[in-house]
């Protein structure tokens, strides 16, 4: 853990009163969170964040969602599956509507398969140019498609959570052709975030999208993994787990 902000973090005022854990009066950061505004995170840079499950990947994808509205741009929030969009999209309401939205949760937009609506529950007239647009990959790929790709997104925060979909075997294809089109647009920032690639993998997609790449393998929390069977259920608590590894207790 880290309890101080580093030098030229970036962050408003509001951001760190709104956004930011705090202990002791003082802030609380991640290992992971620390290193991304190192890397300049709240400054605009773009990164890859590569650090295991429970190391505050979502807040620093907050960070960057409220410095995109703070500044007037059209923020993006990419996840794998329908569930996890409408978990974020409540998650996201409650947490920025105030002090983001001003209360308007028009701004806020869900974009699934099943059906796109503000936070009002209406159908928004152009939801790409949203303040916050909560998708799954798919269903924004759709979107663009639709509208027609923008020859810029300079004045868009894409924010990609559990981007090694891109190495799925049956939907990765579609991921590796939406990057591709915001690579070749342009953003005004990306933030890609995974628990799971491997060093070798998350350098070259870091390289492939030209951002600078952040990774953290340790975390201060530990985890308590469970293995169910017909003989009843195992588990193991893990400290800083390395990636790839994960012994599987013995039968």
């Amino acid at each position: 853990m880290k309890y101080v902000l580093p030098v030229n973090h970036g962050l408003s005022e509001r951001v760190i009163k709104t956004l930011m854990f705090t202990e002791d009066g003082g802030p609380s950061l991640t290992d992971a969170q620390y290193a991304a505004l190192k890397a300049g995170i709240g400054t605009g840079s773009s990164a890859l964040v590569v650090s295991p499950t429970s190391t505050g990947k979502t807040q620093i994808a907050v960070w960057a969602i409220a410095n995109g509205i703070e500044a007037n741009a059209n923020t993006v929030y990419l996840v794998t599956h329908r569930a996890l969009a409408k978990q974020k999209f409540e998650d996201f309401k409650k947490l920025l509507s105030a002090e983001y939205f001003k209360g308007d949760l028009s701004g806020i937009v869900l974009a699934t398969g099943d059906n796109v609506v503000n936070g009002k529950g209406e159908c928004p007239a152009d939801p790409l140019r949203s303040q916050l647009l909560v998708a799954t990959y798919e269903k924004y790929l759709a979107m663009l498609s639709a509208s027609g790709v923008p020859s810029s997104m300079a004045n868009t925060v894409v924010v990609c959570d559990e981007i090694q979909l891109l190495g799925d075997k049956y939907r990765g294809q579609n991921v590796e052709v939406l990057l591709t089109l915001l690579r070749n647009a342009g953003w005004k920032q990306f933030v890609g975030l995974s628990a799971v690639l491997y060093p070798k993998d998350a350098e070259e997609l870091s390289s492939w999208l030209n951002v600078t790449l952040v990774r953290v393998t340790t975390r201060e929390k530990d985890l308590r993994y469970e293995y169910w069977s017909t003989s009843g259920i195992e588990s193991e608590l893990l400290s800083n787990l390395v990636y790839g590894v994960l012994r599987r207790p013995s039968a």
